[in-house]
């Protein structure tokens, strides 16, 4: 039985992670909350940083809902939204790649990112699964990111209905939810291993506050990063950020 959503949309925000993690306590706790807002004053990636939110441009999401503290409970959840967007973009005839853990890229340039945040509710996690997605972004805002980034205009010349991406995403990721909660991660592997960028490439990862160099070798069937060291040992990785 796929999952049900009610869905929030909001003309303005800090960021639909904070908004959700703030009032998550009113939302009906049994099934999914989506949270959607036309900008974010505050949107956030990982480690931090800031998520440009330039206002009816892009789409700015957070899932919210209850899940079991257990490996199959949050562990994969980031890369099952991945392969949900990448879905998408396939859709819309684009070639995703997934920069390890939670970025799609087109052509080696940033278009979407995923944040997961979790609340300790006691016996469950409230889970904030929050995703950026640049649909309508013009090239002058695309520059003004700290990193290569596209959007959906860019690379194709074409201009989006942003709430028809939506509803096809909330199809695509209530799908992979319920197969996740049914089966872990094990139907979703090979899709996300075929997808992995910098395969077999030499790449440093910061992990920790920590540098580590190696070659990238595959994804471990749990999720976690095989990356295979000068010394011909792999080391696989929970988690942390390829700067290369």
């Amino acid at each position: 039985m796929v999952e049900k959503l009610i869905t929030i949309h909001l003309d303005s925000v800090d960021s639909t992670n904070t908004y959700a993690k703030e009032n998550h306590r009113q939302f009906h706790q049994e099934t999914i909350t989506r949270i959607t807002a036309d900008a974010q004053s505050k949107g956030r990636g990982r480690f931090k940083r800031e998520w440009v939110s330039p206002k009816g441009l892009n789409i700015y999401l957070t899932y919210y809902f209850t899940a079991e503290k257990n490996p199959m409970g949050v562990n994969n959840i980031t890369q099952v939204l991945c392969l949900s967007i990448a879905k998408l973009l396939h859709r819309e005839g684009l070639k995703p790649q997934i920069k390890w853990p939670n970025d799609i890229l087109i052509n080696q340039k940033k278009i979407s990112g995923i944040l997961c945040e979790t609340i300790d509710l006691g016996e469950t996690f409230g889970v904030a699964l929050g995703a950026g997605l640049n649909v309508n972004m013009p090239q002058e805002l695309l520059d003004t990111i700290d990193q290569p980034a596209t959007s959906l205009q860019m690379e194709t010349g074409k201009t989006y209905d942003k709430n028809a991406l939506v509803k096809a995403l909330d199809q695509f990721f209530l799908e992979d939810y319920t197969l996740y909660k049914r089966e872990g991660f094990k139907p979703f592997y090979m899709c996300y291993d075929s997808l992995l960028t910098h395969k077999g490439m030499p790449i440093t990862l910061h992990q920790n506050g920590e540098l580590l160099s190696g070659t990238l070798h595959s994804l471990n069937p749990d999720g976690r990063l095989n990356l295979l060291l000068p010394n011909g040992e792999i080391q696989t990785i929970s988690s942390g950020e390829i700067k290369k």
